[in-house]
């Protein structure tokens, strides 16, 4: 069954469908032209959780390989904070793809503190604690579900204290994540099946229009004049040519291009 959660978010809204963490079958890409999808603000952006639950078309994967371990480095730019609370929680459900307890115990300490330099770390603490938790008994299904609240506090808490811009940003930094360990795999793996899970030309198209609507405050520093190109790019990527498909050659770009993205944000 599939369920669909509904977020009214002033400027860049996450429209999500959360499958069960043991679906049998989830659906490749988002149809836009579904008439039974919901539409909040003309934005839909695929949440972490439904991306990865996606992943399961792929079959096994090493996602070992796709853990690292980043130091995070704070800066008074709370847009670029926002960006890496959204990949943060990316990180998270790729360490629970891998089972690794660890790197899902650092990802839970992550979210609260990025949480608290956003201002919003009272709301965050017990689901941090539930994903460090989880990840200790090794309970996958809680952590990834914790984690998924854990998003969600922070964007319902955000927009009440009407800081719509960084809840855009977490957004676009979730789906960001979760797009560049999807190439990432793809690219190691290539199969013309799971390159439909790239096939999101309109979608991108609006994720890079929403962003170059966001107000010139929220896009100050140099990674941000990068992520509107970055954008650009995929959107011409991310097209299936007339066979239905996403090419190895075009899997191995989207992975180069979000991977230094990625990169940069990370970065001061």
């Amino acid at each position: 069954m599939m369920v669909m959660i509904r977020s009214v978010l002033p400027v860049l809204s996450a429209v999500a469908f959360l499958f069960p963490v043991c679906a049998q079958e989830a659906p490749g890409r988002i149809d836009l032209s579904d008439p039974n999808l919901v539409v909040v603000e003309a934005s839909v952006i695929p949440i972490p959780l439904e991306i990865f639950s996606s992943l399961d078309k792929l079959g096994t994967q090493d996602w070992s390989k796709q853990v690292g371990e980043r130091e995070i480095r704070l800066d008074a730019n709370r847009s670029r904070t926002a960006m890496l609370f959204g990949l943060t929680v990316s990180d998270g459900f790729i360490a629970v793809q891998a089972q690794d307890k660890e790197a899902v115990r650092r990802v839970g300490r992550e979210v609260l503190r990025l949480a608290s330099s956003l201002g919003v770390a009272s709301s965050v603490e017990q689901h941090a604690n539930a994903i460090v938790n989880g990840a200790g008994q090794g309970d996958w299904p809680v952590v990834r579900k914790e984690l998924d609240k854990t998003r969600q506090t922070v964007l319902n808490k955000m927009s009440e204290l009407r800081d719509d811009e960084l809840v855009a940003l977490v957004s676009l930094g979730g789906w960001l994540g979760g797009t560049q360990a999807l190439a990432s795999v793809l690219k190691q793996n290539y199969s013309v099946e799971g390159s439909d899970l790239l096939n999101q030309p309109d979608l991108v198209k609006q994720l890079k229009m929403d962003f170059i609507t966001l107000p010139a405050r929220a896009k100050r520093g140099k990674v941000f004049g990068q992520i509107t190109q970055t954008l650009e790019h995929l959107e011409s990527l991310m097209r299936a040519d007339a066979s239905g498909a996403i090419s190895q050659g075009k899997v191995i770009e989207i992975s180069l291009s979000t991977k230094n993205l990625v990169d940069a944000i990370y970065e001061i």
